[in-house]
């Protein structure tokens, strides 16, 4: 691969007289020491911005170094060339040459002879859906034959080769089950990019399983760094981004007044300045969580979510919030799962500092029961964007998800610590808490949370789950005939009425209500197979089937044995 000619430095990078000794650099510590920078930093701007790194290859991956008269005259040269500033990343095409993984054979350790074909089976499936997963930007290299026993190495053929990453994995026999072990490694140093284990009792699904996790973790982790670019095309009016920010604020208070306001926002800048891309992602958004919400019926107002979302894609092909718009649109309502993976990871693409198209990406991941990239992906949200509330909100429902319910509490607490009224951190806080089994503290969350959302329907029926779980059936049952008696008008929280069907334990009704949250498109359905409340239904022949309705049924139920 060639290297990248971007450059990026810094005002406070050293000077050339700063440093004395020899010249030679003998490692990534020592190289992002002299540069002021972190390990990870100065990797990516060699692999990207053509930092002059050399190698020194021994029996394994080998070392690394570099000249300091070499890194100063790179420095002199970005100088030169400069740095573009206040731009937005659109990227279109953010790597010139494909970025190569040399996949290494998978390590057989101690496996059993029977089981050797299900080693098979993980190296092939993850090798093949790599391949797939992004030709246009991702080289796999794979061995000959992709499963050995013994230490595999990188081939001495390749040592002069451009490799950026190296996947390095084995598999171990644990008797009930297999131990996968896998690493991701900086090309020429034993430097960790990302690493993993995953174990498996169920041998018939675990290749497939493993496959998927593997390669959306790597995608995440490969593709999830910056390259600004400078901005093109329509300039938008400084009165109509004034507006479209106010619209955001609006927008991030998560209420039902505040979405009203930032619509007509949107609205109001989209008659402004009617080539504005930006303002028709954020009346999008807004409408999907209004839907969401269940404030109002995704039938009347998703598919003018989806006309928003695809304007804006007219408008700015390149713009990261209308991929991510319209992949929302595409997961919550459409239930277009490879289409809405596909527009999320188009957004990280084009933007790859756009928070949330990692935080919605994640929704997706959770729902198909890929539970580290879901974390990876939330995570790297928050890397952005610490202090977002919503976003640690939605990092501990993803924790919830993988049933992980000390850590979703953990950052309901973080969310609540910036904002103590966030309605939405205290209903999930009350979610983890039922859980846990604190049903006492449970029930008093969602009092709080039903006080600051004003009677939100969704709140009740959550409400009246816990009371069901904690006994407490007559409660239960008032709050489910309030609901039901509820004028026509109001969205009706179907999902989670199945859901405290299922606490009551009536089989029939929680299928019902499910079978009608799927023909109203309720905006919750995609954690079915992940939500916990439905752990005790999943061996069901009926239950099975509204999965595969959802086209949900290669997703992974953590609650099922």
């Amino acid at each position: 691969m060639i290297k990248k000619s971007t450059p990026a430095t810094s005002n406070s990078e050293p000077t050339s007289g700063f440093w004395t000794g020899t010249d030679r650099l003998d490692s990534w510590k020592e190289i992002a020491s002299y540069l002021r920078r972190e390990v990870r930093t100065v990797q990516l701007w060699e692999k990207r911005e053509g930092l002059p790194v050399r190698r020194h290859f021994h029996k394994r991956l080998g070392s690394v170094y570099a000249l300091r008269s070499e890194i100063e005259s790179w420095k002199r040269q970005v100088s030169r060339t400069g740095v573009v500033h206040e731009t937005r990343s659109t990227a279109p095409s953010k790597f010139e040459n494909r970025i190569t993984i040399y996949v290494l054979p998978l390590t057989n350790v101690t496996v059993r002879s029977e089981r050797r074909r299900i080693c098979d089976a993980i190296a092939t499936k993850t090798i093949a859906t790599l391949q797939r997963s992004n030709p246009e930007q991702l080289c796999i290299v794979s061995p000959k034959f992709p499963v050995q026993s013994g230490q595999s190495e990188l081939p001495t053929s390749l040592l002069d080769e451009r490799i950026d990453y190296v996947l390095r994995w084995s598999v171990h026999d644990e008797g009930e089950g297999l131990r996968l072990n896998v690493a991701l490694l900086f090309a020429g140093s034993d430097s960790v990019a990302w690493s993993h284990t995953y174990r498996s009792k169920d041998f018939t699904e675990f290749s497939t399983y493993a496959a998927d996790q593997i390669v959306h973790c790597l995608w995440l982790k490969v593709f999830s760094s910056s390259t600004a670019v400078p901005v093109g095309g329509h300039r938008d009016k400084s009165s109509s981004r004034e507006t479209y920010l106010k619209g955001r604020y609006f927008w991030n208070q998560r209420s039902e007044d505040g979405l009203r306001k930032a619509i007509r926002c949107f609205e109001s800048t989209i008659r402004e300045d009617p080539e504005f891309a930006l303002p028709y992602t954020g009346l999008a958004d807004s409408l999907t969580l209004l839907s969401f919400y269940e404030i109002v019926s995704p039938s009347e107002v998703m598919p003018s979510a989806r006309r928003a979302a695809q304007r804006a894609i007219e408008l700015d092909p390149d713009l990261a919030e209308a991929h991510a718009s319209l992949a929302d649109v595409l997961l919550h309502f459409d239930r277009d799962w490879q289409g809405a993976d596909r527009e999320y990871r188009r957004s990280i693409q084009c933007n790859p500092d756009y928070a949330l198209g990692y935080h919605w990406y994640a929704n997706l991941l959770s729902a198909r029961g890929q539970h580290e990239a879901a974390h990876m992906s939330i995570m790297h949200a928050l890397e952005i964007n610490p202090v977002s509330i919503i976003t640690l909100v939605w990092a501990g429902v993803t924790s919830h998800l993988a049933h992980q319910f000390d850590d979703a509490i953990r950052h309901y607490q973080n969310a609540l610590e910036l904002d103590p009224q966030f309605i939405w951190a205290h209903m999930y806080m009350a979610q983890a808490l039922e859980q846990k089994g604190d049903l006492k503290e449970a029930l008093r969350e969602f009092e709080t949370t039903n006080r600051l959302a004003g009677g939100n329907n969704c709140v009740k029926a959550m409400k009246a789950h816990a009371h069901a779980v904690a006994g407490d059936a007559s409660s239960a049952q008032e709050i489910l005939h309030e609901l039901k008696s509820a004028p026509s008008r109001k969205c009706m929280p179907s999902y989670d009425i199945a859901a405290t069907y299922a606490a009551l334990g009536d089989a029939q009704q929680v299928v019902a209500w499910l079978l009608r949250a799927c023909n109203e498109r309720n905006m919750k359905l995609f954690t079915l197979t992940q939500d916990p409340r439905f752990d005790p239904l999943r061996r069901r022949s009926d239950f099975k089937q509204i999965v595969d309705q959802m086209g949900l049924q290669n997703a992974p139920a953590l609650g099922q044995n």
